[in-house]
């Protein structure tokens, strides 16, 4: 009987589709999938159409006596069903392994190349979803150690003993170290040995922690990053900062630039008290809960040197931001403050702080940045005017300085809701309930009066709202007998901002400001006049 021929019209068809499918896949998705495929993927894909050319060229196979005898066909299959169901199964896995795209360390060569030309082609957008979808697989690259690593810290040998001290006629000398048996220093020496042949002179963990030192090293890629993918650098963000030290500063540099930024939009949304004067963290403001959920993030990390120096560096170099802040209040305590890059920054601090004194942290999360603002907005002030004194805050600047003398005194306050009666609370105790944090907040406000109310730049009234302030808080804690620590600790600070003794113009200042208190407050704070006149007497 003569041959009717190979039939392709199957396999026409089916590579028409695929090739209309993959047309029409984007090219990310399908790099994507390209830089996730593993050898193992590669051996079913290929194994899959191997087999589906077999069975159509089946004929040709057993002339060439290359084609293996299979039993006859049942429960109704043929050969187009079979084809069917083999590439089913292929979609299928395709399908499966497209939703699981991760890097794989065999294809760090491939990534390295794309993300490099896309970095020095400035194209951020492209090279932003690349990392989106990859990043995190190639940190996990770069901290693997794999079978290498795990034979070698079996394998490695223990290091030479620490050497041991004794006195020998008043003078501290070493020990001779005893030799090791010989047998054991020759099974030393084979380990060192193995160990040094073991370790890869250019292995997939180095190369990926190069490739993600210098991805990540780009200011203008991580400012692209903190905008459009600002949860991307979140989840990497521990560590990011142990490969790269400036990684937290540049993101929170470019948070802090652009009002569009989840930094802004997350401070407008936590305003919700809960307890006292400490704000609600909601879960769906990830920023903040990434940083304060747990204040510990927030200290290893440093949050407070990452945003701090970047609003010092603002408020010296940003010349629009401060002719904007030297201008009149207007809607600016209103609506515009959650638009100000130095308000939403003290806010930050006045949520962290707050979160370490009822976290009962022992970190003072450097709220002593409190009197560098205090430094920097007024070197950057306009000198006041007679005019200023008819306003309660001549400018948005004597309105942030109300704001950070008014969070230092909440964190002074809150130490009435993180203790309890009976409790003994010191500066220096940081065990069980205390409240080491309100005391820092007590050593920072001296300095900050006295850059106040010695500045020509703050006006007379402003200075007595604020001392009143001062001394409102001091009467409600001195109220509590266990908080007159802390009353002693600010008059302390206040007399001797710097626990060093302060010039006499200050301290004279610091009397005749409280001689012209109102007379329940003056009676109230004899405490603080006592301070006051003894250090006059000195």
């Amino acid at each position: 009987m003569a041959s009717t021929g190979i039939d392709t019209t199957s396999l026409l068809t089916i590579l028409g589709v695929i090739a209309a499918v993959w047309a029409i896949v984007p090219p990310t998705s399908r790099l994507s999938f390209r830089l996730s495929l593993s050898w193992f993927d590669w051996i079913v894909v290929l194994g899959v159409l191997l087999t589906v050319h077999a069975l159509i060229f089946e004929d040709v196979l057993r002339a060439l006596r290359l084609y293996p005898v299979v039993g006859p066909w049942k429960w109704g299959f043929d050969k187009n069903g079979l084809l069917y169901l083999l590439f089913l199964g292929l979609t299928l896995y395709v399908w499966w392994r497209s939703r699981k795209t991760r890097l794989h360390p065999a294809n760090l060569a491939l990534f390295e190349r794309l993300a490099m030309t896309l970095l020095h082609a400035r194209k951020y957008e492209d090279l932003g979803v690349l990392l989106e979808q990859h990043l995190p697989a190639a940190f996990e690259i770069a901290n693997s150690r794999g079978w290498r690593g795990q034979i070698i810290s079996m394998v490695r040998p223990p290091g030479p003993p620490l050497p041991t001290f004794e006195f020998v006629e008043g003078r501290l000398l070493a020990r001779a170290t005893p030799r090791l048996p010989r047998l054991v220093a020759i099974q030393q020496k084979v380990r060192a040995r193995l160990v040094d042949a073991l370790t890869p002179k250019d292995s997939a963990s180095l190369r990926a922690k190069s490739l993600i030192k210098l991805l990540l090293s780009s200011r203008q890629l991580v400012g692209y990053l903190a905008l459009a993918h600002p949860h991307l650098c979140l989840s990497v963000m521990t560590q990011a900062t142990r490969l790269v030290d400036d990684f937290q500063d540049n993101f929170f540099d470019s948070l802090l630039r652009n009002e569009s930024s989840i930094f802004y939009a997350e401070l407008k949304n936590s305003q919700n008290l809960d307890v006292g004067h400490r704000l609600q963290i909601l879960p769906e403001n990830r920023l903040i809960s990434f940083y304060l959920k747990d204040v510990q993030v927030a200290a290893s990390l440093g949050v407070y040197r990452s945003l701090g120096e970047s609003m010092l560096s603002m408020i010296d170099t940003d010349d629009d931001l401060s002719q904007s802040l030297n201008g009149p209040m207007r809607t600016y305590g209103d609506v515009e403050v959650y638009r100000c890059p130095i308000y939403c920054g003290v806010h930050f601090f006045r949520m962290m702080v707050l979160e370490g004194l009822h976290q009962q942290t022992s970190d003072h999360l450097w709220l002593h940045y409190v009197p560098h603002f205090v430094d920097h907005i007024l070197a950057r002030a306009r000198s006041s005017t007679p005019d200023d004194e008819n306003s309660e805050f001549a400018t948005r600047f004597s309105y942030l300085l109300y704001q950070l003398v008014k969070v230092t005194t909440d964190w002074i306050e809150q130490a009435e809701r993180v203790t309890e009666a009976g409790d003994v609370l010191t500066h220096e105790s940081v065990d069980g309930r205390h409240a080491y944090i309100a005391f820092e907040a007590c050593r920072a406000l001296g300095p900050v009066m006295q850059d106040i109310l010695q500045s020509e730049k703050v006006t007379d009234r402003l200075k007595d709202e604020l001392f009143e302030a001062i001394l409102r808080t001091l009467g409600r804690i001195e109220a509590v007998p266990r908080l007159v620590p802390l009353a002693n600790a600010i008059a302390s600070s206040l007399v001797r901002p710097h626990r060093f003794k302060a010039s006499e113009g200050y301290v004279q200042e610091l009397g005749s400001r409280y001689s012209a208190m109102d007379y329940h407050l003056r009676k109230a704070e004899c405490r603080l006049k006592r301070a006051i006149d003894a250090e006059l007497a000195e």
